[in-house]
């Protein structure tokens, strides 16, 4: 961290430019040109804040659980709507009524 590179025009810190560098390293997966916004919460991978790139969902504590699209392609099928979930329920409790009731 000490290191110092000398220049005809300006002293600058190697550990500068090793920052510079890896701040362009750090570009969403999914489309290659925003700067990370946050990450998969299933692979790990970073994500921007674009809509393309990423889904989130309401999570536990107020949180958001954020999945990006390769792995939403792969879990999609096992995503059950909520609003459709409840529905259900409804009319499985008001089956057995019926059923009881006869």
């Amino acid at each position: 961290m000490g290191e110092y590179i000398t220049n005809k025009r300006n002293l600058r810190c190697v550990s500068l430019d090793h920052m510079i560098d890896n701040v362009l390293d750090d570009l969403c997966n999914e489309c290659d040109h925003n700067i990370i916004y946050n990450t998969c919460n299933k692979c790990g991978n970073g994500v921007c804040n674009s809509i393309e790139c990423h889904s989130s969902f309401p999570h536990r504590r107020n949180t958001q659980f954020i999945v990006c699209n390769t792995c939403y392609k792969s879990i999609e099928h096992k995503l059950i709507n909520f609003d459709h979930l409840i529905i259900y329920k409804f009319l499985k409790n008001n089956m057995r009524k019926r059923r009881i009731s006869c």
